[in-house]
């Protein structure tokens, strides 16, 4: 996509000029993200991209917050607590029906989508560290507060307004 190739030929990084997403996709990201509060809920956002840099969410995949579950190695933690209401993790398995589901309908993965129910819906260092460059995170805040986020191959986060239609 053009994002991806316009930061691998050494322009400077390339942030997504809005995001645009739908009544229907703003409902079901909060009602996903608050139904497992107090704990950190999280979802794969599925979309697309057109060549003036908007991103387009088309469908919220609602997912399981896998943390502190078996298979999540401890050490992969840093925050002030292991506990789910600061840290998240996605099923591999359910990221990959999500590609796959996706790919399907000429879309792909755009990012990742998580609550921050302690906290302001800014990335923590930990997110920056564990989440996919290149990609979206959408972080929803314990005042119903969300933001957007594009996190460049140099780990850096870069806010990207949201535009509801």
């Amino acid at each position: 996509m053009f994002i991806q190739s316009a930061e691998r030929i050494g322009g400077g990084p390339i942030v997504p000029s809005k995001l645009l997403l739908n009544g229907r996709c703003l409902t079901v990201l909060l009602r996903t993200l608050e139904a497992v509060w107090p704990e950190e809920g999280c979802a794969l956002l599925v979309g697309g991209s057109s060549a003036d840099g908007i991103l387009r969410l088309n469908q919220v995949w609602p997912a399981c917050n896998r943390w502190g579950r078996e298979g999540i190695p401890a050490s992969w933690g840093d925050s002030d607590s292991g506990a789910r209401n600061n840290n998240f993790c996605l099923d591999s398995r359910e990221q990959l029906a999500a590609q796959r589901w996706s790919r399907q309908r000429q879309q792909r993965i755009i990012g990742v989508a998580h609550s921050h129910p302690t906290g302001e819906p800014v990335p923590s260092s930990a997110d920056q560290r564990r989440g996919e460059p290149k990609q979206l995170m959408l972080i929803l805040s314990a005042q119903r507060q969300l933001r957007a986020w594009w996190l460049g191959e140099d780990r850096e986060v870069r806010p990207v307004p949201i535009d509801v239609d």
